[in-house]
């Protein structure tokens, strides 16, 4: 019963109909033309019937002519003549015979007029003989009455014709009327198929195709929930695409998350190089600030409050610059923030620029910013830019050589903002370009990076509506572009640095 309820089982049933339809409507067609053969050969029979009937009034008719021509000439030769179409009629009458007709009639018909002709030739031949003339008119008589016997087995084989035309004639109306009708209700059955196809087949299938295709190009879940198409092949299609997506969504949520966790660990990593010049980058201020405090403590002590007034607030510049470290540090090490929004990308620069210079401090490379005139709102979200521009700023101080200097430049074109960073190194071996952006390369020493920074950073571009690009690689050195779109609905206002 299950296959009954599916779509194949109805198609098959609507099908079955057709041919049952097909079946009886052809069976019965099949019957007519069998009926209308049977009347064709029945009439073809009469037509044989009639012809050898013709053929026996001709033979007749000639041997009443040599029986008159013997009267006439009193020739021996007319008598043979008659004699020799005897057998000949005898034989016309046994072919009646066979093709069905009674003959019985006809054949005393026949030897009656064979004996009054012999009597006929048994008379002297005289030209005042009257016995002549009154057997003469006997024989007349006989051959009228068989004529007319003729002319009766013409008439009921003429009605028989005509019935068998009209039945014929009959038939094939019916056939003519059954055949449109079998065409209408092949139409009918056709065209509720084709709907039903259509309607329960096509119809879901296109849906189901345009849920597959946003399912593609990464679409909600709520965007791609499939329709209940009802207990059937469809149907059980629908759900499992449903599964499929809410399985793919529930996989997409655990690789965000597992890129998340990756990207928090690049920079857990970073902060991890940037702990061993912590302490020297707070500790500077806090030691100012604390002999400050000891000379402005002597001289409150000693009455010059104007002087200490000065060194107090040396002391709160020092740990004002003390508590911007600490804060970026933290901002840095927080797990990225994915709200997109206006972003004050020199902040971020700058943010950037003193992470890695915590992290990069021994090695002798500087950092030079050259921001573009005009600086258009952009979207973005500020903690990712921020590790992005830290991950490209650690590598590219990586590869250059002491001294070098790793440059920033903004620029504005028609899609939005760009920063190249660009290095001072020997650029990317030919054969590694390819594969730069993929997760677990790298071209550093096992310990010192993990092969997701690049991989990430492109990751983390996309997801804020940009990407990240290898703009230019040769022996001098490479540039990564980062490109940021404008802010859709932002202010148009300046935010120069």
């Amino acid at each position: 019963m299950k296959f009954l309820r599916g779509l194949s089982g109805i198609v098959a049933l609507w099908l079955l109909a057709v041919f049952l339809v097909a079946a009886f409507v052809g069976w019965d067609q099949l019957k007519d033309i069998a009926d209308i053969h049977a009347r064709a050969l029945q009439i073809e029979s009469v037509n044989h019937k009639s012809h050898a009937l013709h053929e026996l009034e001709i033979a007749v008719r000639a041997q009443e002519s040599h029986v008159h021509d013997f009267l006439i000439t009193g020739s021996e030769q007319h008598a043979q003549a008659f004699r020799s179409g005897v057998p000949m009629l005898r034989r016309s009458i046994s072919k009646i015979s066979a093709l069905g007709i009674n003959t019985a009639k006809l054949l005393h018909m026949v030897e009656r007029i064979n004996i009054i002709a012999e009597q006929v030739f048994s008379l002297p031949f005289a030209t005042g003989n009257m016995e002549g003339p009154i057997l003469m008119h006997d024989l007349d008589n006989q051959i009228a009455a068989l004529i007319r016997q003729l002319a009766r087995e013409h008439h009921n084989m003429d009605n028989e014709v005509n019935e068998s035309m009209r039945f014929v004639t009959s038939l094939h109306l019916d056939m003519r009327g059954d055949f449109i009708a079998s065409l209408v209700v092949l139409f009918a059955l056709l065209s509720g198929l084709t709907i039903y196809i259509y309607l329960r087949v096509f119809r879901p299938l296109s849906i189901l195709r345009g849920r597959v295709a946003t399912i593609g190009e990464g679409g909600s879940l709520e965007d791609v929930e499939s329709p209940d198409f009802g207990d059937n092949e469809i149907g059980e299609l629908s759900t499992a695409l449903n599964r499929m997506n809410r399985a793919i969504h529930q996989h997409q949520q655990e690789l965000i998350h597992a890129r998340s966790l990756q990207a928090h660990q690049e920079k857990m990593q970073a902060l991890g190089l940037m702990t061993a010049n912590i302490a020297h980058e707070v500790g500077n201020p806090l030691s100012a600030a604390s002999v400050s405090l000891d000379v402005a403590q002597h001289q409150l002590n000693a009455g010059r409050y104007d002087e200490s007034k000065r060194h107090l607030r040396h002391v709160s510049e020092e740990l004002q610059r003390t508590e911007n470290i600490i804060q970026n540090i933290l901002n840095f090490g927080r797990p990225s923030q994915t709200t997109i929004d206006t972003v004050d990308i020199h902040a971020v620069v700058n943010s950037a620029m003193q992470l890695v210079t915590l992290a990069r401090k021994p090695r002798h490379v500087s950092i030079q910013y050259r921001p573009a005139e005009y600086t258009p709102p952009v979207s973005g979200s500020e903690d990712m830019l921020r590790q992005v521009l830290v991950n490209l700023l650690i590598n590219a101080i990586d590869a250059s050589p002491d001294g070098a200097t790793v440059t920033i430049v903004g620029q504005v074109n028609n899609d939005g903002m760009v920063l190249d960073i660009t290095d001072q190194g020997c650029g990317i071996d030919a054969a590694h370009v390819e594969a730069i952006f993929s997760p677990m390369f790298s071209t550093k020493q096992l310990g010192e990076g993990t092969g997701l920074g690049l991989s990430i950073s492109r990751d983390l571009m996309q997801q804020m509506g940009g990407d990240l690009l290898l703009w230019s690689n040769n022996s001098e050195g490479c540039t990564f572009r980062m490109h940021l779109p404008h802010k859709i609905g932002g202010d148009d206002a300046d935010s120069g640095d």
